[in-house]
C-alpha cells in the first residue's frame, strides 16, 4: 500500500483495487483515513485468498469425481462463449449449469463449517433463548447446508437441485447455501468471491480438460482447519482440443 500510495494519481482512473481503496478511504470527502485503507486491503487478501483457493480445489476435485458433468459444463461454455474468446463476467447469466455446479460445490463441501466468532453487544432474546451480552456466537453453516428438511438427499452431490423446470438457475435455492455467514456481519466480500470463483472455474474449464490420476482414490475426506481443505491429490491437465500430452 505504501508503494501504491506514492504512485497514486487521483486524476487518473484506478489502476487496481488498491487505487480504489485509496480513493474511497483517503481522497474522498469524509474518508476514513490511512489505517482504514491498510485494514481493508488486509481483509480482502487475508480473508479472500485462502478461501477462494480452497473453493477452487474442491471444485477441481468434484470435476474429477464427475467427469460426465465436466464435459457437460464444457459443452455449455462452448455453446455460449465459443472458442474464439475467454469467458467473462457478462457470460454468467447465460451459464446456468456452471452456476448451479458452483452453488453445489459450496454447499456440498461446506468448507467453512462454522463462522468466525462474533459476540453479542447486548442481552438478546432469540426464538425464546436468552443470550447474555458478551456471549461468543458461531453459526453452524454445515448443519444448514446438510439439513434434510431444506435439501433433498443432502449427502448426494447434485448441481441439478439449483436448476428450475426451465433449466435456469433457481436463485432462491442458490441463496439458501450458507458459506459467507449471515446478518449484518456476514462476509462483505461474498459477491466478489463468487465472481472470482466463477471466472477462474469458467476459464479453466473453457481452456483445459482435467483427468484424475488412476492410481489415486479421490475422497471427500479433508484436512481440518479454519477452512476444510481436500486431501492432497494430483491431476492430469491438457489443453482442450489437443489429444496428446498432459501439462
Amino acid at each position: 500500500m505504501a508503494q501504491h500510495r506514492r504512485s497514486y494519481d487521483p486524476r487518473r482512473p484506478p489502476r487496481h483495487i488498491s487505487d480504489a481503496v485509496l480513493e474511497g478511504a483517503e481522497q474522498a470527502p469524509g474518508g476514513l483515513g490511512r489505517a482504514y485503507a491498510e485494514a481493508t486491503m488486509t481483509d480482502i487478501f487475508g480473508a479472500g485468498q485462502d478461501t477462494t483457493a480452497t473453493a477452487l480445489c474442491w471444485a477441481l476435485l468434484l470435476l474429477l469425481r464427475h467427469l460426465p458433468l465436466q464435459r457437460r459444463l464444457q459443452a455449455e461454455l462452448d455453446r455460449v462463449v465459443g472458442r474464439a474468446r475467454l469467458p467473462t463476467a457478462d457470460d454468467r447469466a447465460a451459464l446456468p449449469q456452471l452456476e448451479a455446479f458452483l452453488c453445489e460445490v459450496l454447499r456440498y463441501s461446506s468448507f467453512v463449517p462454522v463462522t468466525i466468532p462474533h459476540a453479542t453487544t447486548a442481552d438478546v432474546q432469540l426464538d425464546g433463548f436468552y443470550i447474555p451480552r458478551g456471549t461468543v456466537v458461531f453459526i453452524n453453516q454445515w448443519s444448514v447446508n446438510y439439513d434434510p428438511t431444506k435439501w433433498k438427499d443432502p449427502h448426494v452431490f447434485d448441481p441439478g437441485r439449483f436448476l428450475d423446470a426451465e433449466q435456469q438457475l433457481d436463485r432462491d435455492r442458490a441463496a439458501g447455501v450458507m458459506i459467507f455467514s449471515l446478518g449484518k456481519r456476514r462476509c462483505i466480500g461474498d459477491q466478489l468471491a463468487k465472481l472470482q470463483l466463477f471466472l477462474f472455474t469458467a476459464i479453466l474449464l473453457h481452456q483445459c480438460a482435467f483427468e484424475p490420476n488412476p492410481a489415486e482414490r479421490l475422497t471427500m475426506d479433508c484436512v481440518h482447519g479454519l477452512a476444510l481443505k481436500p486431501q492432497p491429490f494430483t491431476v492430469s491437465v491438457r489443453p482442450r482440443g489437443e489429444p496428446g500430452g498432459a501439462l
